[in-house]
């Protein structure tokens, strides 16, 4: 990449270099053709003027020497014929007749009495009739005015190539610039895409606090959140295979325990016997169900989604609605409180989080109330929103509260899976949150998120 942008930038640079020919030339052209313009008017008003010396077949040589005197001023050496040919005057004539004051300041800015190159002649009319001819060639100039023109050439020049060279040295600049701007990070990414490629999924990128993200900071971000979701993807692969191989052999074992029983006469009441094989084919069910929780909370896992700005008390009433009359039919009671606030999240994954904190709540509380708060947070200068959970039920053994959030771990009395809390923990962390616990037992428990 770094090749293909400084090649880009000297490609940059040609096309200035000839752009900025192009237009030398084209200034070069309008100014010689400014300049021939210039002339060829002097050149007709000076006919003009002659034709306009002439009347009823007589030339008027007053006007005539003074029409010739201004085309010397005007920098063209001239003589005049009649129709037959002969020589009516002359520039020479003219400056034969010139002051000696006004010849010495007529030699400061011409080199005079002959102009240079051939002469051009052109047909004078009077009345549709040719009366004569002129001819005339331009004189050498001197002094400021030739100098001014070549003054006026050389500036664009260097005009030219004063811009040249800051294009240039400008296109040089950025290509060093982006070069480091964007060569760089690809490179990482690539070196971190290899890694990955080998099963290494931990990366590091650097993290830049930065207000306006350009399109490789998003890539860079978009790219480490692949990483960490592929690594958090293989880690729960292996553990959710370890767990489920652990929780099936129980309840398969029990199974192929009774059925042997049966077989050796050991037990003859088959009653009993198919009681028990029930009741571990419900734990299997059971526990197939919570492990489709789990997948579906892990599929949310690995989707970034999008923030979403949301009104969060109605929200979470609207999420605590849907199990109200579940946990009212137990004899409990719901209660939501919290002021009006409105916050930036992922409202699917804060969704399963609030649904899993109510269904472990309503799971371990007979009698009382479950209580939804909310309110804004603030830490380290860092403003934030939390969301509690509060039961009144049985509470948690101070040993157990290091455990309850592994997954297939569940309390001596629980009746689920032990997965409902991992879930929330797994899906608060991904969110970049935080979550915590106080319980005391036979006296309730409290879960609070914060984010």
């Amino acid at each position: 990449m770094r090749t293909k942008l400084f090649f880009a930038f000297i490609f940059i640079i040609l096309l200035a270099l000839f752009s900025n020919i192009v237009f030398e030339k084209l200034i070069m052209k309008d100014f010689e053709v400014f300049v021939k313009g210039t002339k060829e008017d002097h050149i007709y008003w000076i006919l003009a003027s002659i034709e306009g010396s002439y009347k009823n077949g007589i030339w008027h040589h007053a006007t005539l020497h003074e029409t010739l005197h201004w085309g010397l001023m005007l920098g063209f050496e001239s003589y005049l014929e009649d129709s037959s040919g002969s020589r009516i005057l002359s520039s020479t004539d003219v400056i034969f007749l010139m002051d000696s004051y006004m010849l010495h300041r007529m030699h400061s800015f011409l080199k005079l009495p002959t102009g240079k190159g051939d002469f051009t002649w052109y047909p004078l009319y009077v009345e549709g009739h040719e009366i004569g001819k002129l001819y005339i060639r331009p004189l050498e100039r001197l002094g400021a005015i030739p100098l001014k023109e070549e003054i006026f050439r050389k500036r664009g020049r260097e005009f030219l190539i004063i811009s040249f060279l800051i294009a240039s040295a400008g296109a040089l600049f950025l290509s060093i610039l982006f070069t480091v701007l964007i060569s760089t990070p690809v490179r990482r990414l690539t070196s971190a895409a290899e890694k990955i490629a080998r099963g290494e999924f931990t990366i590091q990128t650097p993290k830049k606090p930065r207000k306006y993200k350009d399109e490789i900071d998003k890539l860079t971000e978009t790219f480490t959140f692949m990483a960490e979701a592929l690594k958090r993807e293989d880690l729960l692969r292996k553990h959710l295979t370890s767990n489920i191989t652990h929780e099936l052999r129980t309840p398969l074992t029990i199974i192929k325990g009774n059925l042997e029983a049966v077989e050796d006469g050991v037990i003859s009441d088959l009653h009993e016997v198919i009681k028990n094989i029930n009741s571990e084919v419900h734990r299997m069910i059971s526990l197939v169900e919570g492990i489709e929780d789990m997948t579906r909370a892990e599929a949310s896992f690995f989707k970034r989604g999008d923030v979403e700005e949301i009104e969060l008390g109605a929200f979470v009433k609207a999420a605590a609605e849907g199990m109200r009359k579940l946990i009212e039919e137990k004899g409990l009671s719901l209660m939501t409180s919290g002021p009006s606030i409105t916050v930036k999240t992922y409202p699917e994954k804060l969704h399963i989080i609030l649904k899993n904190l109510l269904t472990n709540a309503y799971k371990n509380t007979e009698q009382g109330m479950i209580t939804i708060r909310w309110g804004k947070h603030r830490q380290d200068n860092i403003e934030g929103f939390y969301l509690s959970v509060e039961d009144t039920g049985k509470g948690i053994e101070h040993e157990d509260l290091s455990k309850i959030f592994e997954r297939f771990y569940k309390g001596r009395e629980s009746s689920g899976q032990g997965l409902g809390l991992a879930i929330v923990k797994e899906l608060t962390e991904v969110m970049g949150g935080k979550i915590d616990v106080v319980s005391k037992p036979l006296e309730g428990s409290k879960f609070t998120v914060i984010f």
